[in-house]
């Protein structure tokens, strides 16, 4: 796909003195409007190079043919199907907008409400579904301009919209949440970040796992470790591994003892790895050779990212694994007879009436 120099926005419009006047008007909100007379053309365009497209405006008084009648119910029929169907062949939602002077309950009955997953606001804002012409103008230019700069997370949060809602029903941090995105959504607009810069990000996955592990505190599943979430000690936790320490004498100490591995097999892997690999990738390589090199693994794969995309769905299998496991385990009691604390001091667990 060409660059442009303005966001790009499909306009279904047929009113010459409309199509003369508006694109003026939204070359201030840093909006190119092209036009097309009716809804065939627009959707050959939009096959044609669909990637080009930030943005919809639909005239809901608009002909579905070249030598169609106007007609909302129609026209809004057939175009909103169309797009539809083609968000789902490319894989990502172009937000639509209808913006008419028609009569306004023909063309809200014919309006769905896919639309609300980017404009809800406005409807609750304004209690209605669509822009009307020359009130609602400039504010619908604005919402476009704000939305093509946010639907990649739009989309992000579409494509894996099981995941975001185990993230939700998980009770996990709006701060793990926009970590998530912000590691799935370069997987998928590469153009937008550079290769240095997402690798970057392995704080960002560390911050995931946190909240993850902050969340399974609040159900009892692991101890709560307060301001400083200690990840390995979880892992191990989790996989069925007490927590240790070397004494004085070098002798291992158990601090929490485990008493069930509530972890697949293939998670408790995958959990012990990145446990081990991400929060040492989060700073610069040290001079103790035991440690794990960050700069140092890079330079040999070419500063490939892959290991950390690889990450991020890994993280998106243990939500959804959390899901479900939190389903069948409900009872805080229940999950935290899974683990005792032998040693509030060395665990840096404050000690509360009640603890075990």
């Amino acid at each position: 796909m060409r660059a442009y120099d303005l966001i790009q926005v499909l306009w279904v419009e047929d009113d010459p003195e409309v199509t003369e006047t508006y694109p003026q008007k939204a070359e201030i909100f840093d909006l190119e409007l092209v036009s097309f007379p009716c809804w065939d053309d627009a959707k050959a365009a939009l096959e044609s190079d669909y990637d080009r497209w930030s943005a919809i405006i639909l005239d809901a008084k608009c002909k579905h043919h070249r030598d169609s009648k106007d007609s909302a119910v129609i026209f809004l029929r057939e175009a909103l199907k169309d797009i539809s169907v083609l968000s789902e062949k490319n894989g990502h939602i172009i937000p639509w907008y209808v913006l008419t002077g028609g009569d306004n309950s023909e063309v809200s009955d014919s309006i769905n409400d896919e639309r609300m997953q980017w404009d809800k606001d406005w409807t609750d804002s304004e209690n209605k579904k669509y822009y009307s012409k020359n009130v609602d103008n400039e504010d619908l230019f604005r919402r476009i301009r704000y939305h093509a700069y946010k639907s990649p997370r739009i989309q992000i949060q579409e494509k894996y919209r099981h995941v975001f809602e185990a993230v939700e029903e998980c009770g996990i941090d709006d701060n793990g949440y926009n970590a998530l995105e912000d590691l799935l959504v370069p997987i998928h607009f590469p153009k937008d970040i550079k290769d240095k810069d997402y690798n970057d990000k392995f704080e960002k996955a560390r911050t995931v796992l946190e909240y993850i592990i902050r969340s399974m505190s609040s159900h009892g599943i692991l101890p709560d470790w307060g301001k400083q979430v200690n990840l390995q000690w979880s892992s191990c936790l989790l996989s069925g591994m007490s927590a240790m320490r070397k004494d004085e004498k070098g002798n291992d100490t158990v601090i929490i003892e485990c008493k069930k591995q509530i972890l697949p097999a293939v998670l408790k892997e995958i959990l012990r790895s990145m446990t081990k690999i991400i929060p040492a990738f989060c700073h610069s390589d040290n001079k103790e050779d035991k440690d794990v090199k960050k700069e140092e693994y890079l330079g040999s794969v070419d500063d490939s990212t892959l290991l950390l995309k690889s990450f991020a769905f890994q993280i998106c299998d243990l939500i959804l694994w959390y899901q479900n496991y939190l389903k069948g385990h409900t009872s805080f009691e229940d999950n935290s007879a899974n683990w005792d604390i032998k040693d509030f001091k060395a665990a840096k667990i404050k000690q509360q009436n009640g603890s075990k």
